[in-house]
């Protein structure tokens, strides 16, 4: 033990008398900085030490030059194909760039509107377009829903103050929603603006469910 102090202190000294207080400073400041990336990496994270390897070696390839060209240009391909598609059902028309001078007539408004309704564009009514409207084919239900509108049209569920028919609809939804999952009184929820938020809405519960457990670096 003693013979390892005299050696740490033969070499304390000849870095002393070698480098300049400057240059201490700077290797001391890099090699502790290194040493607790180290650290970090190998004990302070929750995945596996294999995958945490292999997300770093992509990271670093993702870098190189030939690299980044390769996905860039894979990038605008994928965007030039996507902004020629959407370009192809507006072909021919001609942009509002300004709000008019003077306002429409009624008339002149529901002719822009049909102008904007006659663009091209995919049949949902097939029923072969998943994720983006659900309608049924039935023409009373799609009477039901312009009953509804104008029953509710004019409302605004943030201020459920002032609309209490649309606060309580939606307290009754996350009820029988509730339910339908066997949650007893404790259970709560509440109402989305549509499918994404949801999801959304569902990761965040589970991840401040998992820190709630001790769960440090739950992953969303």
């Amino acid at each position: 033990m003693s013979l390892l102090k005299e050696k740490a202190r033969l070499l304390n000294d000849q870095l002393r008398n070698s480098l300049s207080p400057l240059q201490l400073i700077t290797i001391t400041t890099l090699v502790t900085t290194f040493s607790i990336s180290i650290y970090r990496f190998l004990f302070v994270n929750d995945e596996d030490i294999s995958k945490r390897i292999q997300e770093t070696i992509f990271r670093l390839v993702r870098r190189l030059p030939s690299v980044q060209r390769q996905i860039a240009k894979a990038r605008d391909e994928t965007l030039t194909s996507i902004c020629n598609d959407i370009a192809k059902s507006v072909a021919g028309h001609t942009f509002s760039l300004a709000l008019p001078e003077k306002g429409l007539s009624k008339d002149e408004l529901i002719h822009k509107l049909e102008r904007y309704h006659s663009f091209e564009k995919t049949d949902v009514k097939s029923g072969q377009v998943s994720g983006c409207v659900y309608k049924l084919p039935q023409s009373d239900m799609t009477d039901v829903y312009h009953q509804i509108f104008n029953l509710f049209g004019d409302s605004n569920p943030l201020h459920v103050d002032v609309f209490p028919d649309i606060r309580t609809m939606e307290a009754e939804v996350v009820r029988c929603v509730a339910t339908m999952f066997h949650g007893d009184e404790n259970v709560c929820g509440t109402m989305t603006s549509g499918g994404t938020e949801s999801l959304l809405m569902a990761c965040k519960t589970y991840r401040d469910f998992a820190l709630s457990k001790g769960i440090t670096k739950p992953e969303m």
